[in-house]
């Protein structure tokens, strides 16, 4: 199952596979034609139980690449 976000997007895991066990995200873009600027790009997860994260510890991004139980590691 692929879904696809646009700037600022977000998506529920669990109301679109509630049968999930595991996930891969991958960044991709095409290339600007216009300047040539470079992008930047980054991916976070924010861990929640009932709407909400359950402490700053178990937002994985990359500059806290693991999730305080391992189940979510950011690789950079």
């Amino acid at each position: 199952m692929g879904v696809t976000l646009a700037k600022g997007g977000n998506v529920s895991l669990s109301k679109v596979a509630p049968n999930l066990t595991q996930v891969l995200v991958g960044l991709g873009w095409d290339a600007r034609s216009t300047t040539g600027a470079d992008f930047d790009l980054d991916a976070s997860a924010l861990l929640c139980q009932s709407g909400r994260v359950l402490g700053d510890e178990w937002f994985v991004f990359y500059n806290n690449l693991t999730s305080p139980d391992g189940s979510v590691e950011h690789t950079g």
